[in-house]
């Protein structure tokens, strides 16, 4: 998705020549809850599954492009962002893990209000959740994301979203399971 949404910025004319972006550099910080999943069958029945995560993340979101013209169903804004991840594992044990993350947000449709979003980011960091199934030490961070932006004044907004994130050593050293969770996050923006 990321390397899609990569190559429609790179590739898609903007729709009126000298249009950008409508906003400058904005701050946000999102807190979120997360529930492991086992996707894949050999995750089932091990501590990756029984994962509950709280995440802080602080970011940094700059708009790279304006695509459409308002009349196209594509309109929309596409932003990148630069994030810190800090996880806290609050079951099965506890432990912590961080990292930072470059992701690339599409904002749906023409300023509003209220605007939909689509999300995705890869990063890397370090994990110390000390589970059986997955080893501590670096790690890469995979995430995607649905949410709403609701605007409460020019330069404040609020966010939630759902999403799934994977924690993973890359078979770098084992074992590597892999972590899935699938949660929440909401947050505040300011311009």
């Amino acid at each position: 998705m990321l390397a899609v949404l990569l190559g429609f910025a790179i590739a898609s004319p903007l729709a009126t020549a000298g249009e950008s972006p409508s906003r400058g550099i904005g701050y946000g910080l999102a807190l979120g809850y997360g529930y492991g999943v086992a996707p894949r069958d050999k995750q089932r029945g091990r501590d990756v599954e029984d994962v509950r995560t709280l995440a802080i993340e602080p970011y940094l979101r700059m708009p790279l492009r304006t695509f459409g013209d308002r009349e196209n169903w594509y309109h929309g804004q596409l932003e990148g962002l630069v994030q810190a991840s800090i996880l806290v594992e609050l079951e099965p044990r506890s432990g912590a893990a961080g990292g930072g993350v470059l992701g690339l947000r599409y904002l749906i449709g023409e300023e509003a209000r209220l605007r939909a979003y689509v999300e995705g980011g890869l990063g890397v960091g370090d994990l110390g959740f000390n589970l059986e199934s997955q080893d501590n030490g670096v790690s890469f961070f995979v995430h995607t994301s649905l949410g709403v932006r609701y605007a409460i004044s020019p330069n404040f907004s609020l966010i939630g979203s759902v999403l799934w994130q994977h924690i993973s050593n890359a078979n770098s050293h084992p074992p590597n399971l892999g972590i899935d969770t699938v949660g929440f996050r909401l947050g505040v923006e300011i311009q």
